[in-house]
């Protein structure tokens, strides 16, 4: 017969399943671990935290936390709220405006250019000069007509608000001369709209300003007349108000993104927690600590059955058994020990001999040994069990095979007359059980009887 002598594989499966039968010492020295260092550390922290000194270090360092909280609280709200309220206005001048809204390749203007003169002639041959007050009534023009009463005024005529008309509208003063000299004289009205109809709109309402004007300022600075030089309603192209519609666009995202910043900050900041008292600190410290120590002795009990489990040499299963010496499992009976209900629940999810009628399973093996044995007619049995329950192994099979002799023995590595019987048997039926015998034991038998040239019929395993 042939088996395997090379080294085996380890069944993880086998290695949880021992540890898991040790769910007694695994508990206990955990529960033990657990109490003293849980104890320990809770008697230690309570010490500590029962010193005046150590409390007073505390409560200071608490408030100190709490105050930079606070301040670090208000400074994060204010912020949030400025950023919301700086998102709704800008989506609103985003929605508003005409000249963000307005086409950057089709926009209307409509402009004219107003000439101001008030008659001054410079006297030759003269010392002293009249004082020319041009610039004055041009000036004058310019600050009244970009006031807020006239952008509200126009605004309401044409429809919009003050605050997007005066993106429409630039008045500026220009400059007119001869031979070298330059005077002011010119009052320029720009206007931009989505068509040039609009544009024109605006700017007549503009002019009628103007003529509203000339009285007023007639009276309070001099005599002057207004007249139109040009005047001109056309289309062309912004790119710059293109560049502007990006930028604007672009810091309604960058307004989100800087609020979205700011809440997940807020979101993450933590309220300073006041120590607990003494006796409450101990208690957790013992808790925390006491867990710790559990874990750690469990770990360490498992740690010791892997290795005891990896060095050892007793046989664990049946299985193994077989997959180690490929013998055949003639059946599998139940060791006899009594065991409690998580034991046994354990076993039977690993598959182990619980609960078995041992008179059925005999009567298994039997027919198990009948069809293995053919042509046997003295079969020994013998093994490294103990002694008893080889003994009653034994006397089940006599009775169960008749007409096969069965001839009862003891381990055959150290029984004198069960050596002297292997040579006179036909066949050997090996019987092992499972935490007592040895898997080098049970090589050495199995070497024993292929070296007398005698069959392994199979082997019976108590578990």
């Amino acid at each position: 017969m042939d088996y395997n002598t090379d080294e085996q594989e380890i069944d993880l499966k086998d290695l949880m399943f021992a540890v898991f039968h040790k769910w007694r010492p695994v508990i206990l020295v955990a529960v033990i671990c657990g109490l003293l260092l849980g104890g320990v550390k809770g008697y230690m922290t309570y010490k500590s935290q029962s010193d005046p000194e150590v409390r007073k270090e505390a409560d200071l360092a608490y408030s100190a936390d709490l105050e930079l909280y606070e301040k670090n609280k208000e400074t994060y709200e204010r912020e949030i709220e400025n950023l919301r309220t700086d998102i709704i206005n800008q989506q609103d001048y985003l929605d508003n405006s005409i000249w963000i809204n307005m086409s950057p390749y089709d926009v209307g203007e409509a402009r004219v250019d107003l000439y101001v003169s008030t008659g001054y002639e410079i006297m030759p041959g003269m010392t002293y000069q009249n004082r020319d007050y041009t610039d004055t009534i041009l000036q004058a023009y310019q600050s009244m007509l970009t006031s807020s009463a006239v952008m509200e005024d126009v605004a309401k005529k044409v429809g919009t608000e003050s605050r997007y008309l005066k993106e429409l509208v630039t008045v500026t003063i220009g400059t007119i001369g001869t031979n070298g000299n330059q005077f002011s004289r010119l009052l320029t009205i720009d206007v931009y709209h989505t068509s040039k109809e609009e544009a024109k709109k605006v700017l007549d309402a503009f002019i009628a300003h103007v003529n509203e004007m000339q009285a007023q300022i007639t009276a309070s600075i001099g005599e002057h007349t207004v007249s139109t030089v040009n005047e001109s309603v056309s289309t062309l192209v912004n790119l710059d108000l293109a560049d502007l519609q990006k930028k604007q666009s672009q810091k309604i995202t960058d307004l989100n993104d800087s609020l979205q910043e700011k809440q997940t900050e807020f979101d993450e900041l933590e309220e300073p927690k006041r120590e607990d008292s003494s006796k409450k600190a101990a208690l957790k410290s013992a808790i925390k600590f006491g867990l710790v120590g559990g874990f750690g002795g469990a770990f360490l009990v498992a740690f010791i059955v892997c290795v005891a489990f990896l060095m050892g040499d007793k046989v664990y299963s049946s299985r193994e058994l077989k997959e180690r010496y490929k013998v055949k499992i003639l059946g599998k009976l139940s060791a006899g020990k009594k065991v409690g209900s998580i034991d046994a629940w354990l076993n039977r999810l690993e598959g182990r001999a619980c609960n078995v009628d041992a008179a059925v399973e005999y009567k298994l093996i039997a027919a198990n040994v009948k069809n293995y044995a053919g042509d046997m007619k003295k079969i020994l049995v013998t093994g490294s069990a103990d002694a008893g329950v080889l003994a009653h192994a034994a006397e089940a099979l006599k009775s169960e095979l008749g007409e096969i002799q069965v001839v009862a023995g003891n381990n055959m590595l150290e029984d004198i007359q069960t050596v002297r019987e292997l040579p006179e048997c036909d066949g050997v039926i090996l019987v092992e059980q499972c935490g007592v015998s040895k898997y080098s034991t049970v090589e050495a038998e199995i070497e024993k009887v292929i070296d007398l040239k005698k069959n392994v019929v199979g082997c019976v395993v108590f578990e």
